[in-house]
């Protein structure tokens, strides 16, 4: 691979037009989802609330490059554009769950729709691609998969690396098709790339009974955009791209093809003492990018959620046997899960965890145990994202792995009689803790 010139990144960013169509589809396919959710929403399928399955024809018929598949029993993961689209709407936060069940509803939050329609094309793109960069996760669209660090940005460039400078061609008939480097099988990764304008994909033609891709192609502007943020890492500034130049030197840029410095503009960087920067709104990279694209004036910014009070009252299931518990909103995870051991006479001398997905559909994990996501005992319930109708699973002793599904009810009012954590009901025999020992 060729690294560009310096002169012609500089160029190729300053002159880039950003539209529907430009330098990728991504504002009108996007647009294309926001006008089918319209004011009302649509029914939510499966339990992940994804776009329903009988939106994927009318869907793609409206997208700038239809695919027109042939799909027998089709899912969103068999159309990886519409997938990628889902993943954007949610990790952009302009879409959310209302409802639960077979009556959850996938909607547009008016704070987050008002915002984006004040927004030009512009700062509308770049906001999206922090969205998939920094804010998707695999769980979004009903994938396991984790990546190195957290957020797209590193499998992406490993992607983009890789790609030889005159294209190459895929053989749908390779065994070695549903992998590719960088991505691995999440197709949906190389359908927002190319959305974006960062790569060029080939389809293999409409009406075929699966998504193909038979070939990829380096564009001007994903060149000269990882060409950017190497050389920001290279100087050792801010902007989210750490990560990137650590991935693009492992895979040997950094000895034989790292780019020459770019006249980049002064980004201060924090003290060593400070927090890392959260990556929790829009914004991250408007200094690098900004210079070249100064539209780039405005970000979306999440709502800020005010504590919830009252009494959360939880149905607390262990196989046929369930208890109903209320729980006052500055409880605590931990106080949760003393009340639920409580309520089935078991110690409390082992390690546990809660599992469930936050309001963009990303899986949290909080226990006794530090993880990413925190400690049981730092997360109040009233100040959480639980809604009512969410399920929570609570595994109890990793050696005889007791598996507690915790759904929240209702949430009372704050004058309701409860003031207290409580046990409202019990139904059924609790297990012996230690029977089969």
């Amino acid at each position: 691979m060729n690294d560009m010139i310096i002169s012609d990144v500089d160029a190729c960013l300053r002159n880039q037009v950003v539209n529907a169509e430009s330098p990728g589809t991504i504002l009108h396919d996007f647009q294309v989802v926001l006008d089918y959710l319209g004011d009302k929403g649509v029914v939510a399928g499966g339990k992940l609330n994804l776009l329903p399955m009988k939106a994927i024809p009318e869907l793609d018929s409206r997208l700038s490059r239809p695919l027109r598949l042939v799909l027998k029993r089709p899912q969103l993961r068999s159309h990886p554009y519409l997938q990628g689209l889902h993943l954007v709407l949610r990790a952009s936060r302009l879409a959310r769950v209302e409802g639960s069940g077979d009556k959850a509803r996938l909607v547009l939050d008016p704070f987050m729709k008002a915002q984006w329609e004040q927004l030009n094309p512009t700062e509308q793109y770049f906001n999206l691609l922090e969205a998939m960069m920094f804010q998707g996760s695999p769980e979004m669209v009903e994938e396991k998969r984790s990546y190195l660090g957290g957020g797209f940005l590193a499998p992406c460039a490993a992607a983009w690396f890789k790609i030889p400078e005159g294209g190459e061609p895929l053989r749908t008939d390779d065994l070695r098709f549903p992998y590719y480097h960088g991505v691995e099988g999440d197709f949906y990764l190389l359908a927002l790339m190319d959305l974006f304008g960062l790569v060029r994909l080939e389809h293999a033609g409409v009406g075929t009974p699966e998504w193909r891709s038979t070939a990829i192609q380096r564009t001007p502007f994903g060149d000269a955009f990882f060409t950017l943020l190497a050389s920001a890492a290279g100087a050792g500034q801010e902007g989210g791209v750490s990560i990137l130049i650590a991935l693009l030197s492992f895979s040997g840029w950094g000895g034989r093809r790292s780019p020459a410095p770019l006249d980049l503009p002064a980004i201060a960087r924090p003290d060593e003492d400070d927090e890392p920067e959260e990556r929790d709104g829009f914004g991250v990279w408007q200094p690098l990018f900004q210079p070249f694209f100064p539209e780039w004036r405005d970000n979306l910014e999440f709502p800020q959620e005010e504590p919830c009070e009252g009494v959360f009252v939880f149905h607390v299931s262990l196989g046929k046997i369930w208890r109903r518990i209320a729980m006052p909103a500055e409880s605590t995870l931990d106080d949760l899960m003393y009340w639920i051991l409580r309520s089935v006479k078991f110690d409390s001398d082992h390690g546990y965890e809660f599992r469930f997905r936050d309001r963009q559909g990303r899986k949290l994990s909080l226990g006794s145990f530090e993880s990413l996501d925190g400690y049981a005992e730092d997360f109040e319930i009233g100040s959480s994202s639980l809604e009512p109708g969410q399920t929570l699973r609570l595994t109890y002793d990793y050696g005889a792995s007791w598996n507690f599904t915790v759904k929240l009810e209702r949430i009372e009012p704050p004058d309701a009689k409860i003031k207290a954590p409580a046990i409202l009901e019990k139904h059924g025999k609790a297990p012996e803790q230690y029977g089969d020992w």
